[in-house]
């Protein structure tokens, strides 16, 4: 779920014309290093020939001693990934658009077009055939199975300029969804052997584990470079941007990952709150960033509300600062507004001050973060890990 809502944030950001559904999220990610229901197909021969005749290493992590923003010490564990030729027979398969369309579902990501830059879907003139689901690709679907010694495939790919990995695998400096991706939020590591005091140097890993592979090492990290250690907004004391009394309270990361669906609103437990605090804020434990703020150092911690009267109610989103190792502020933004009838049921009101981004998307996210959050405050047990 967190894969893809970053997938969904980045398409939003830089190709707000694709099509959106978990499905084609997931078609995306594949091709940065995530699991999915997908063959990975090109509408390429010479891509396919490469890969053909190459071999996808794990290289395993790597460790490097960095600095934050103020040249404070941090460890980053990285995990490297290769692709080399290797001696043997190769196989590249045909596949028929139409006929697997209708059997099975493809999906055009060599359409995903970012002007001015070069993403890894176009370099691959890449297609995914699925979601196959642990299934076979059916019969129909083939039009041909072409086997062959590897330098083969090698030397006809080469033909095409495809003799490096960067041709199929763009730097995040050619390749913008890459750099969202590999820009988010590093999380601390916690490490204590056999219950021996931990490193004195912190370890952090990335939010999402993705194969690297090209050299990303920076001596200094700038601000926007986040490590966080567990910062807890509670901590910090009043939220900016709360005008009444509030409180905060630590929610589960679901409740801004996951996806509630469309129904009724209606939150009891979140309304009984509010007639005891005028404000309250979920907070989870995780920085979310948004593709669009990538220089800046603000990052989603949750979703906060206002009862500016018991039957008015303001919803945004709880946002943190937080360069380098350190959160240092959080407040609210200014959301949509909410009434609330007798029955307490919640309708969409208009209101001189709420948000003017013209986008219904993070204010439907807040809705569905809520709903998750009434059914945490109702039965937190079925949160258990």
């Amino acid at each position: 779920m967190k894969w893809s809502r970053y997938a969904s944030n980045v398409l939003d950001t830089y190709v707000p014309s694709a099509k959106k559904s978990l499905e084609y999220d997931q078609a995306l990610l594949q091709h940065y290093g995530w699991r999915s229901f997908y063959a990975d197909c090109s509408a390429s021969p010479a891509v396919a020939a490469w890969f053909a005749s190459h071999e996808y290493s794990n290289d395993g992590r790597a460790i490097e001693l960095c600095e934050d923003y103020e040249e404070r010490p941090v460890m980053l564990v990285k995990r490297n990934a290769s692709y080399a030729f290797a001696e043997g027979e190769g196989h590249l398969y045909v596949f028929d658009k139409a006929r697997s369309s209708k059997a099975v579902g493809l999906i055009d990501l060599e359409a995903l077009s970012i002007e001015g830059h070069r993403p890894r879907t176009q370099a691959q003139k890449a297609w995914l055939l699925g979601p196959l689901r642990n299934k076979s690709v059916p019969p129909e679907c083939f039009v041909a199975h072409i086997s062959g010694d590897r330098s083969i495939f090698r030397d006809y790919a080469a033909e095409e300029g495809l003799v490096e990995t960067n041709r199929l695998f763009p730097t995040s400096k050619e390749d913008p969804i890459l750099r969202a991706l590999l820009g988010l939020p590093w999380k601390k590591i916690e490490i204590d052997e056999d219950g021996k005091k931990p490193f004195e140097i912190p370890f952090f890993r990335r939010a999402l584990d993705l194969p690297e592979y090209h050299e990303s090492f920076v001596k200094i990290s700038p601000p926007s470079t986040a490590f966080y250690q567990g910062a807890r907004v509670a901590d910090l004391g009043p939220v900016d941007g709360i005008k009444y009394e509030h409180v905060v309270i630590p929610v589960p990361e679901i409740t801004l990952f996951g996806s509630a669906g469309e129904r009724p609103l209606r939150f009891p437990k979140v309304k009984e709150l509010l007639s005891r605090h005028q404000g309250v804020a979920f907070e989870i434990d995780e920085l979310i960033q948004h593709a669009s703020m990538g220089r800046h150092t603000l990052y989603q911690k949750g979703v906060a509300l206002m009862a500016h009267r018991s039957d008015l109610i303001e919803l945004g989103e709880l946002m943190a600062e937080h360069p380098g190792l350190d959160m240092t502020v959080a407040g609210m933004v200014t959301g949509w507004f909410y009434s609330i009838d007798k029955d307490g049921f919640w309708s969409r009101s208009s209101h001189p001050d709420e948000c003017a981004c013209g986008s219904d998307s993070p204010h439907l996210q807040h809705i569905s973060a809520l709903h998750i959050i009434e059914h945490y405050l109702t039965d937190p047990s079925e949160f258990d890990d």
